[in-house]
């Protein structure tokens, strides 16, 4: 057997009230249901009509991956494995395919057709050079009914009754990888630039930079940020912090120079932003969010309004040494 896939059970704690029942006397036992028993899954058809096969690109559960490193290896790894398996097997196997139906008939269907997966308690195995088992374990490690992982189960990304999650550490380490390369390459990104930009990228990040911090804390902020997988807080919570880090380390010279002095203004009491998003300058509105006055000053019609808040910035500075 070379290549395998793995489903396992659920190993749940039960207090000590709980372990009178069935479920806790098995528990106790090491085992999670009766000795011969198993459950058969089903592919699950969702309310489109549509089957979720783990081979479709632009399969709703892929559009809700948050972290678009994982986003994007999926749909990589999905769409190369869909089309081995339709030339391994001679069949189509889109997403409203009969192939999946599994209440046809064999005189329905004479060709190759969908079967039932008994899955056991302990561990599944699932031979991956062999299409067909291949193919069975694509759809399962997607069904609704069977957590992604054990960590997503812990994290409550799956009902509390859930039976099975998928073992699948290759493409753990893949992800993985990918996030080490990704951050691996903004660092290197970060180490090019001047102190200057250093510094403009940090503040928009949401970190507690000035002029004067030294650049060795400056990195250290960046550095930490980046191996943070996301922002726990802030106008960026939930983001990728590579992806936002990214967006302003590429971003054109004179718009970053815009975006930040907008941030420095709004932190030394220029600008005010209301709960609403609206900024105001004294008791005048000057624009409906920060997005609509970076605009605003990017438009060489407006440059004398820029020279002014440069000056404005550069005195409350001054003023606050």
């Amino acid at each position: 057997m070379g290549k395998i896939g793995k489903i396992s059970t659920l190993k749940k704690e039960y207090n000590s009230s709980q372990l009178q029942t069935m479920q806790g006397g098995l528990a106790q036992k090491g085992m999670t249901r009766i000795p011969g028993t198993g459950v058969f899954k089903y592919p699950y058809k969702e309310l489109d009509g549509q089957y979720r096969t783990g081979l479709d690109p632009n399969a709703s559960y892929i559009r809700r991956i948050q972290d678009p490193t994982e986003r994007e290896l999926e749909v990589e790894r999905v769409t190369a494995l869909k089309e081995r398996l339709e030339a391994a097997l001679n069949i189509d196997l889109g997403t409203r395919a009969a192939f999946w139906n599994s209440g046809l008939t064999t005189s329905q269907y004479d060709t190759l057709h969908v079967q039932p997966v008994k899955l056991n308690d302990g561990d599944n195995y699932f031979d991956l050079s062999q299409p067909m088992q291949e193919l069975a374990f694509s759809w399962l490690r997607v069904h609704p009914t069977i957590a992604s992982s054990y960590q997503a189960w812990e994290r409550g990304e799956f009902p509390a009754d859930t039976q099975f999650y998928v073992v699948d550490d290759e493409i753990e380490n893949a992800v993985v990888f990918k996030k080490k390369q990704l951050i691996n390459k903004a660092i290197i990104k970060f180490d090019a630039m001047t102190p200057e930009k250093k510094r403009k990228v940090a503040r928009l990040l949401g970190l507690p930079v000035t002029d004067n911090t030294k650049e060795d804390v400056v990195y250290n902020l960046v550095d930490n940020i980046l191996k943070e997988s996301d922002f726990k807080t802030g106008s960026f919570q939930g983001l990728s912090t590579v992806e936002v880090f990214n967006r302003f380390a590429d971003m054109k010279e004179n718009l970053l120079h815009i975006k930040d002095l907008v941030k420095q203004a709004v932190a030394h009491s220029i600008y005010r932003v209301k709960p609403n998003g609206r900024v105001y300058e004294g008791e005048f509105e000057v624009a409906v969010d920060e997005e609509e006055l970076v605009k605003k000053l990017v438009d060489e019609d407006n440059q004398d309004e820029l020279l002014t808040l440069e000056g404005k910035l550069k005195s409350k500075k001054i003023a606050s040494v």
